[in-house]
């Protein structure tokens, strides 16, 4: 490698690092300068964009701590694209294996319900397929997929993530939902986090093991009779179809086969 590939390599190691400028020691001073303040901008902007994606994960460590977090985790795994916006995959993993972190031991599934509600939020448009619901009453359940709102997501998790999630969002009622949390934290209680776009905004909410069956069955594209098969008899399709239609999170049937 050449001189100037090596300098080009230092900077741009330089740009992302946030560390030593390694290779540019003999650069002119104005460019250290230049690459100092781009660092300084770059992980503030980084900064800014993880608590926009991970508001739960702030209310729960504090802005202070938080800040902290990020600026860690830009050092070690920066952007790879220029739309922050989507940055940040890679945190819940992070705070998974920090040490620094394991008093909150809820805390890591807390940053992946955070990355799946701003992955919902930015997910394609889709309006439900009224006419392809007919297929439910002429094609055999082995025959016929349903397919969820483009975004939904499920996450099960050993901890209350859905009453933690809902006990960090502004509203009537917070001070009800923070003592349920407080109370579902005490229980060691399992929540299974159902994530969905409800116009422009994600929802969460819980939902039972039965149904979180049906619902994995349904996004991994199996046919009514699996998912109806992998729910068990403690699930109702009936009820369940209600409530999927008034939530806005079905989008269509599928004939398969």
């Amino acid at each position: 490698m050449n001189a100037e590939a090596q300098r080009q390599q230092a900077l741009i190691a330089a740009l992302w690092g946030g560390g030593e400028m390694q290779g540019l020691a003999h650069s002119d001073t104005r460019i250290q300068r230049g690459l100092q303040a781009y660092q300084a901008h770059a992980g503030a902007a980084a900064e800014r964009a993880l608590a926009a994606s991970f508001p739960t994960v702030q209310a729960l460590v504090g802005e202070e701590s938080f800040a902290a977090l990020a600026r860690v985790f830009w050092r070690q795994q920066p952007p790879t694209c220029g739309d922050l916006a989507s940055y940040g995959e890679g945190l819940p993993a992070f705070i998974a294996i920090s040490e620094q972190l394991r008093d909150v031991p809820y805390l890591a599934d807390s940053a992946r319900v955070d990355w799946l509600v701003a992955a919902a939020e930015r997910a394609a448009d889709a309006s439900i397929d009224t006419d392809s619901l007919s297929l439910l009453a002429e094609t055999p359940p082995s025959q016929l997929r349903l397919q969820l709102m483009p975004g939904t997501a499920l996450l099960p998790s050993g901890h209350p993530i859905v009453s933690v999630w809902l006990a960090h969002r502004p509203g009537e009622g917070v001070a009800e939902r923070r003592e349920q949390a407080r109370r579902a934290l005490a229980h060691s209680e399992a929540e299974t986090a159902l994530v969905w776009r409800s116009r422009w905004r994600a929802q969460v909410q819980a939902i039972s093991p039965d149904t979180a069956r049906w619902v994995q069955c349904l996004l991994q594209g199996d046919t009514l009779a699996v998912a109806l098969a992998e729910a068990g008899d403690g699930f109702a399709f009936e009820p369940w179809l209600l409530q999927a239609l008034q939530s806005g999170w079905l989008w269509r049937a599928l004939c398969v086969g």
